[in-house]
């Protein structure tokens, strides 16, 4: 989509440019041996000719400009709707990634606080401890909500 906009885009501009070389035109009346009127760019030789000027008609290119402005836009706003998809592409993969990962830790945490009867965590000041049953609970439940939270 990108593209074809582009292309409009340098289509309009290359025609706007060629607009301002027309100017005006000589042309060439007569009428020939059989009656026939005959219209040229050349004076014929040996006849009498009616010289003609036509201009070319003036075109008025602010309401191109516009519309060119207006598709610069349109191929700006696109590129960035496309970078803004690729970068939140890029996050929902790694959050997924980063799920997965949370979810295998928080099964295999309550694989050991099922399987193993004495628990040994850390206190606040970082020393072991062992933990009792109401401990052991508490951190069962937390474990649980973590594989909620992070095992689709």
């Amino acid at each position: 989509m990108n593209g074809r906009i582009w292309l409009a885009t340098i289509a309009l501009g290359t025609a706007l440019s060629a607009v301002p070389s027309v100017q005006a035109a000589k042309l060439y009346k007569w009428t020939d041996e059989q009656g026939n009127v005959t219209y040229s760019e050349r004076k014929p030789t040996g006849q009498e000719a009616e010289a003609i000027r036509l201009r070319g008609a003036t075109l008025d290119s602010s309401g191109a400009q516009e519309k060119l402005d207006r598709l610069n836009e349109q191929a700006a706003a696109q590129g960035k709707d496309r970078k803004f998809a690729e970068n939140s592409a890029s996050v929902t993969a790694e959050r997924e990634e980063r799920m997965a990962n949370n979810c295998k830790i928080a099964q295999e945490n309550m694989r050991i606080l099922r399987t193993t009867s004495r628990i040994q965590a850390k206190d606040e000041n970082g020393e072991p401890y062992f933990l009792d049953e109401p401990g052991i609970q508490a951190k069962m439940a937390a474990t649980q909500q973590q594989i909620e939270d992070n095992c689709n």
